[in-house]
């Protein structure tokens, strides 16, 4: 759970960063209108991570396995191809589902976090969170 990816994108004119998990590629969105610093940018993302997870009853990842494992956060570009792909196929569905009326954030990312990718072997985001959170408590 620790390899996270951001990316910044305009729908509707409005820009918006996609923030998504390397390993479930369980995504949140948020608007990127005044991040103007790294910290602004971590405390916004993790409040919305947060806030989501706990929405879908997944809060206690947030604690037990997200926030121990952000004192240290190393900025850098990924060359993996599949997770870029993915989350440029999550960005021309959010701009596609956001052209729709009334689309809300936690509209999209309900829907991106419920389709399947061929990354995760046609699973979809929100499943492979919660195999990962079984797989976890087991081990314990």
């Amino acid at each position: 759970m620790e390899e996270w990816y951001g990316h910044l994108f305009t729908a509707n004119r409005l820009q918006y960063i996609l923030f998504t998990n390397a390993y479930s590629l369980y995504s949140v969105i948020f608007p990127g209108k005044g991040i103007i610093t790294m910290r602004n940018f971590m405390d916004i993302c993790f409040s919305v991570l947060d806030e989501e997870l706990k929405d879908i009853g997944s809060g206690k990842i947030m604690e037990e396995y997200i926030t121990p494992n952000t004192t240290i956060i190393d900025i850098c570009k990924t060359n993996n191809r599949s997770i870029l792909g993915s989350m440029n196929d999550m960005i021309n569905m959010s701009k596609y589902i956001f052209s729709l009326e009334n689309s809300t954030l936690k509209e999209v990312m309900g829907l991106l976090n419920k389709t399947p990718f061929s990354y995760l072997k046609y699973k979809n985001p929100r499943a492979k969170l919660e195999e990962y959170i079984s797989s976890r408590e087991i081990s314990r």
